[in-house]
């Protein structure tokens, strides 16, 4: 059944603004990046650290962009009629949520890839590894978990509008949670996880100590929140009436 809900959104999917923003943003990016950073004095790991807070400060507007997108695809087919008219919406809803993962997994990785590549062979970097960048890139998506979750939840409950709009104060909730303002209190925000968590991380690999009682106990909270919020999810899904969505 998920199966068949995954194809169906596939080919939604295929050929609108959301798969090609998938594929653009990656490289536009990545490349302002690199260009920026071939004539900046920044040390090779403050690049790097700077490139992941930017990626992840920008990643919850994104989301809360893309999740909207979606919502308003099934409205403009029959006012959300493909959904309501089936018996059990959890599977359609769990297959939305697995295909804007996928799609993020696939750019976040093109991102780093093409940083990556263009950092240690074109800008000829010697000291930052590509396997730590892949790591951090993993770190980043995974972070972005939850917020798909309730930005899904907001854009089909309340509208695009409430989805975008959240998007953008948590996009500007996470920039703010790079500052010391964040120092205690950014592992209780989920919104900041996808910038402080790659962060974090790298912190760790220049010898941090205190980075690494960070991540784990981050990690831990993170691992609690998303069971909980993918449990809601589910429950939200298979009761989901469509009648609160407005503009």
């Amino acid at each position: 059944m998920l199966k068949k809900f995954l194809l169906a959104d596939l080919l939604k999917m295929k050929g609108s603004s959301v798969a090609l923003a998938h594929l653009l943003i990656p490289i536009l990016t990545s490349g302002l990046f690199l260009a920026y950073y071939s004539i900046s004095i920044w040390d090779e790991n403050t690049k790097v650290i700077a490139f992941y807070q930017a990626v992840g400060a920008g990643f919850p507007a994104l989301i809360g962009i893309f999740t909207a997108c979606i919502m308003e695809q099934e409205q403009n087919a029959g006012e959300c009629q493909n959904l309501l008219a089936l018996h059990r919406k959890t599977a359609t809803f769990l297959s939305k949520l697995f295909l804007l993962l996928l799609c993020s997994l696939f750019s976040v990785f093109l991102t780093t890839v093409l940083f990556g590549f263009g950092f240690c062979k074109i800008l000829g970097n010697r000291t930052v590894s590509m396997e730590n960048c892949l790591i951090a890139a993993l770190l980043l998506w995974c972070s972005s978990i939850p917020l798909y979750v309730w930005q899904i939840i907001l854009a089909f409950h309340f509208g695009k509008g409430i989805s975008i709009g959240m998007g953008i104060v948590s996009g500007l909730v996470s920039a703010l949670m790079l500052t010391n303002l964040g120092t205690f209190i950014w592992k209780y925000t989920p919104v900041s996880w996808t910038a402080r968590i790659p962060y974090t991380y790298w912190q760790g690999i220049l010898g941090e100590s205190y980075a690494i009682l960070e991540m784990k106990s981050a990690i831990l909270i993170y691992g609690i929140f998303t069971m909980f919020s993918m449990v809601y999810y589910g429950m939200w899904a298979s009761h989901w009436e469509g009648s609160k969505i407005s503009e």
